[in-house]
């Protein structure tokens, strides 16, 4: 690989990470619009039918657990898939991009705690919020330590 273009590729790993997340934003939305539309049922008496649990959510609660769970997800595996070499190194880099990130945001989220905005359904909100952000950051590194390993193939013993 060209030397410059191994330079633009790391450049590109944190802004290409993070365009390819807000790019995925659109069909989440249109995927929660489909349950939503697909998997309830409203008889003439006004009476609704779900037909799965899913479709039970509110469109919005759907999509920002939807969200919680792809945004890192996405970030972490398409910033190590462009990643010219070290792809897993890349990926912990981004998760603790992340990591600093998040950190911040609930310093915010904090002080809504302690100033009374928060109710207990908002905690259980947040309890899944965190819970499903978890498992995007590791469902990312490990796709990343999968693409690693398709780049370089299995290690080779001694």
């Amino acid at each position: 690989m060209p030397r410059f273009a191994y330079v633009m590729r790391w450049i590109a790993v944190l802004p290409g990470a993070i365009l390819c997340a807000i790019l995925a934003l659109f069909p989440i939305h249109w995927a929660v619009m489909l349950i939503k539309h697909f998997w309830t049922h409203v008889d003439s008496d006004g009476t609704i039918t779900y037909y799965n649990p899913l479709a039970a959510l509110p469109a919005e609660v759907l999509e920002y657990f939807a969200n919680a769970f792809f945004t890192p997800f996405i970030i972490i595996s398409v910033g190590a898939r462009i990643a010219p070499k070290f792809k897993f190194q890349a990926a912990i880099a981004l998760a603790v991009l992340m990591g600093v990130a998040y950190g911040v945001v609930s310093t915010f989220v904090t002080s809504d705690i302690t100033s009374g905005l928060y109710t207990v359904g908002r905690w259980v909100r947040l309890g899944v919020t965190v819970i499903l952000c978890i498992a995007g950051v590791s469902s990312g590194l490990w796709s990343a330590h999968s693409a690693q390993k398709a780049a370089y193939g299995p290690p080779r013993a001694g």
